[in-house]
């Protein structure tokens, strides 16, 4: 009995930890170095600029919506167009072909950062 109850103390605590650590928000800035981690898409420095600016103003946009007082489904719903329409800024930004390529990138580099803020699964 004495052992059940250490196991079960111990998986409680060990589930509190992961949900706790799991609540961590991820800053703007973790975002922006997540979106803006471009380097191997060989881009010049006109259109590396230009997506910088976009970024800059892309995890404005996020953080408004994600700090908002809105409803969980309002702010999911929210995310979902600003992706979206992100992606047709990129497209034009961009072109096709990088689009695609820094669509990958920037699904790598924020796959760490999605189980920090579920929210933003609903951005990659």
């Amino acid at each position: 009995m004495k052992k059940l109850k250490l196991s079960l103390s111990l998986l409680l605590t060990f589930m509190m930890v992961s949900v706790i650590s799991a609540q961590e928000g991820v800053s703007k800035a973790e975002l922006l170095n997540g979106i803006n981690n471009f380097g191997e898409l060989g881009l010049s420095n006109e259109k590396s600029s230009e997506l910088m600016d976009y970024n800059k103003g892309f995890a404005d946009r996020v953080y408004d919506i994600v700090d908002s007082n809105n409803s969980e489904e309002q702010k999911i719903n929210a995310l979902k167009s600003l992706r979206d329409s992100t992606a047709k800024d990129l497209t034009n930004i961009l072109g096709i072909d990088n689009f695609k390529k820094y669509k990958k990138v920037v699904k790598r580099e924020l796959r760490p950062l999605k189980r920090k803020t579920k929210l933003l699964k609903f951005i990659i």
